[in-house]
């Protein structure tokens, strides 16, 4: 998987690609970790508890290495969407950490709606992990 080329100034009209490509990532992720899950309650139920567990930890490294090797991951990829830095950068594996990190603020206190206000009020469509990781999420060309 290449980094594909951002198409800068487009940050205002991602919000829909946004949430779509968060969709599919959770159903990617999600879908993983059940299955998981399951072989490995196969042969151990208590063993499976601490998989599910970890679970989380899987999910919030899928984010953080995709979108800092790649600037996206396979939800985001799907719908052209990418994340770079402010000044078009490549976004790297700090500046994605600090942008997963943080969704569990954007995501209060329900339904990502603190994030989904700051994508609506900030000049750039930067929710709160955006704007501490300076990045940004543009189209793809």
């Amino acid at each position: 998987m290449d980094r594909p080329t951002p198409q800068l100034g487009t940050q205002n009209d991602t919000l829909v690609p946004r949430i779509l490509a968060f969709l599919v990532d959770s159903l990617i992720v999600g879908i993983a970790a059940t299955v998981l899950v399951v072989v490995v309650g196969l042969v151990s139920e208590s063993l499976a508890g601490v998989v599910g567990g970890l679970a989380g930890l899987g999910a919030l490294a899928y984010f953080i290495y995709l979108e800092g090797t790649y600037g996206q991951t396979l939800g985001k990829r799907v719908l052209g969407i990418v994340v770079v830095t402010e000044d078009g950068g490549d976004c790297d594996l700090k500046a994605a950490a600090i942008r997963n990190l943080l969704r569990i603020v954007d995501a209060l206190p329900f339904l990502y709606l603190i994030g989904i206000v700051l994508i609506f009020v900030t000049d750039d469509g930067q929710r709160l992990g955006d704007i501490l990781g300076n990045t940004v999420v543009v189209r793809t060309q």
